[in-house]
């Protein structure tokens, strides 16, 4: 199966520009152009090049705003995500979604309601499918506070200046009606040549999701607003009907599709894997550089510094903390002589460091210790690299170990002074307690990160081991998985938990994932200890998809964004001690929805102060 070839030559014709409120309609090319089949599949292919620019890291950032991720000293003190309505990436996801969303209209319209043959249908479905995801993103993020297009510009006009909001029942309406759409009238995936299209099984999974986002309006916290009971709104008589349909279309992506889970968790995130058969749905990219415009950076923001270790030290009242510095051992060069060798701070195999993000404690502890997924997800061993372009030439010559565990002074002594021999094979210990505070256990700081952020536990499945330039290449290759197979597991088991059919319905539909991710399915019931409620729900999500594209969403849906932020991202004793603000103390129920960028506040020309998301400052702009 060949991927889809993206080029971005499209954007400029149809829609693509600074700003999509300043759309340049000119074109060297008539829109009769886009009535020939070459000039539809060229538009088509626009709206993915499109959703390279909202995947390319913008997706990714507005959503480790979580409780499995803390922000690293290269955003040490900033919290912009939480708040700041001059935050870029939102801004820029706002943009991007309606550059899309006017492109997609565009070809709408030039195809009409009633294709005249089945290409042209499939053009439509997937135009349907496409603006259906966009709006969901947009109407999840900024609610009844977002833009609704409509009309179809093809020139300039000052009503392109004026913000048109809808309802959240509107959006979803709108939502539907396209999805549903897709659903009927998208290829199933053995008849797709192109990975990287819509297909059936991609547009049901997509309701199928979009379903548990509708249910998620029942909570009680919406009972003064509109969307209250949202579903009833949509034509369900009740929550249980949603879960129904959300669950069987679930299930009918994984029966029916032909989907698998790979044998190996890790395998799905390998960047040479880009036609994996878990993949519902993914944003493509190429190693191949005339075809990868727009590349893709979020293999950048989980990777720590790997050319520090841990300084371990006492802390002031007890217990330990650590400083960093540079990861230097003694090694042995072709000739048998000793030199000093540098860990580099880059590289193709442990990525390029940006120290953005860090996985907090919560995340690595809730994984079992005979979990696969727990070191697939986190790195611990770092190899000499003596080649920033190439894997390490002797996978077993470690320069650093961390294992996900606290670790004694003694122990560390005992490998600084193993290194201080210039022991050529010597390497250094950093533990668990050199990265978090674990003193007491039964302390309120306990798993909060110490304030260095820098030396932390990098997140493997981002890595991008396809960039083979230079290890400091910020231009990433692999795709984005926005939709896979585990993840149909997962709600099926969240709608059994929801229809109330019982724990061990909901365990049975875990079991496909348990199963590839312990050696013997049994040693799974260390999950199940507490039962299934809400957090035994979300944590198993946290354990199979955190941080692809959907951490907030879904803590939206669910309404656990405050609760599980406050509870699971603690502050460090020393942070505590210096008065460091965190996630959990800017954390508040109106970060349910965002803020609208303020770009486009001071570009719509109408916008009241009554038109904005409650709770965010927009100073004197209004």
């Amino acid at each position: 199966m060949k991927k889809i070839f993206i080029s971005l030559g499209l954007l400029a014709l149809l829609g693509g520009c600074s700003d999509f409120l300043e759309e340049d309609s000119r074109s060297q090319m008539t829109e009769d152009y886009y009535l020939t089949e070459q000039g539809l599949y060229e538009g088509v292919t626009a709206i993915y090049a499109n959703t390279r620019l909202l995947y390319q890291w913008n997706m990714f950032r507005v959503n480790f705003y979580s409780d499995i991720a803390e922000n690293a000293s290269s955003q040490n003190n900033s919290y912009a995500e939480s708040s700041d309505v001059s935050y870029g990436p939102l801004n820029e996801l706002f943009r991007d979604l309606h550059k899309g969303i006017m492109i997609m209209n565009r070809l709408e319209q030039f195809i009409g309601d009633q294709p005249t043959d089945r290409k042209k249908e499939i053009y439509l479905a997937e135009i349907r499918g496409m603006r259906a995801h966009y709006y969901q993103i947009q109407v999840e993020l900024w609610g009844k506070y977002g833009h609704y297009q409509k009309k179809v510009y093809t020139a300039f006009e000052s009503s392109m200046l004026e913000i048109n909001q809808k309802s959240v029942e509107f959006f979803y309406q709108q939502i539907f009606r396209d999805i549903n759409y897709a659903i009927e009238k998208l290829p199933v995936k053995g008849e797709v040549t192109e990975f990287g299209r819509l297909t059936q099984g991609a547009a049901k999974a997509f309701k199928s999701r979009f379903l548990l986002a509708v249910a998620g309006y029942a909570h009680q916290d919406y009972a003064s607003e509109p969307e209250f009971n949202l579903h009833g709104k949509l034509g369900y008589s009740s929550l249980n009907q949603v879960y129904e349909e959300a669950k069987t279309l679930a299930q009918d992506v994984i029966s029916k599709h032909g989907y698998t889970l790979e044998p190996e968790y890790a395998r799905v995130f390998d960047a040479f894997n880009k036609l994996s058969n878990e993949v519902i749905w993914s944003v493509q990219w190429t190693s191949e550089k005339m075809f990868n415009t727009t590349p893709q950076y979020f293999h950048r923001v989980g990777v720590g510094r790997t050319s520090e270790t841990l300084k371990m030290q006492a802390a002031a009242g007890g217990g330990v903390t650590a400083s960093t510095k540079s990861l230097v051992v003694s090694r042995m060069n072709d000739a048998g002589a000793l030199f000093n060798y540098v860990m580099p701070a880059h590289s193709m195999y442990y990525g390029r460091e940006y120290r953005h993000v860090m996985p907090n404690f919560h995340w690595i502890t809730m994984y079992s210790d005979l979990d696969k997924r727990k070191l697939a997800n986190f790195e611990t061993v770092y190899l000499r690299i003596d080649d920033d372009k190439a894997a390490p030439k002797n996978m077993g010559d470690t320069v650093c170990y961390m294992p996900l565990r606290a670790i004694t002074p003694a122990e560390d002594k005992q490998h600084d002074d193993w290194v201080a021999s210039k022991d050529p094979k010597a390497y250094y210990l950093d533990g668990m307690n050199e990265v978090f505070d674990m003193t007491d256990p039964a302390s309120e700081h306990y798993g909060g990160p110490l304030k260095h952020r820098s030396r932390y536990y990098s997140l493997k499945k981002f890595f991008d081991r396809s960039r083979t330039e230079m290890g400091k290449q910020e231009a990433g290759n692999a795709n984005a998985i926005v939709l896979r197979l585990a993840e149909m597991h997962l709600i099926v088991a969240e709608c059994n938990w929801k229809l109330g059919l019982g724990d061990q319905a909901v365990y049975e539909a875990l079991e496909p994932v348990w199963a590839r991710s312990f050696s013997k399915l049994a040693d799974a019931d260390v999950y199940k200890k507490k039962g299934v409620n809400l957090d035994f729900i979300l944590d198993e999500y946290e354990r199979e998809v955190g941080m692809e594209f959907n951490s907030f969403f879904l803590l939206k849906r669910t309404r656990a964004l405050v609760d599980r932020i406050r509870k699971n991202n603690p502050k460090s004793a020393e942070e505590a001690k210096d008065n460091i603000l965190r996630w959990r103390d800017y954390v508040k129920k109106e970060h349910f929805i965002k803020p609208l960028p303020l770009n486009q506040v001071n570009a719509f020309r109408n916008i009241t102060a009554e038109m904005l998301p409650p709770g965010y400052d927009y100073g004197a702009n209004l």
